[in-house]
């Protein structure tokens, strides 16, 4: 793996916010609770893209669950 497709691994919060179509308040709110698994590069979130995709993932799946009731 190259340097620059493991920079293409981790996202920011503006990235991961234009993909989910959520403020950026509520990504970094997501992190800080740790919702979304996130880590900290100085003052700023990364989310690695492998995590928002379990975490999309996830949410689909509670939602099955959720509507199978």
């Amino acid at each position: 793996m190259t340097e620059l497709q493991t920079m293409r691994d981790v996202l920011t919060v503006d990235e991961v916010a234009e993909y989910l179509r959520v403020s950026r308040a509520t990504v970094c709110r997501w992190c800080a609770k740790g919702t979304l698994p996130a880590f900290k590069i100085g003052k700023g979130w990364r989310v690695q893209r492998r995590d928002l995709e379990g975490y999309v993932r996830g949410g689909r799946e509670r939602e099955v669950s959720a509507q199978a009731e």
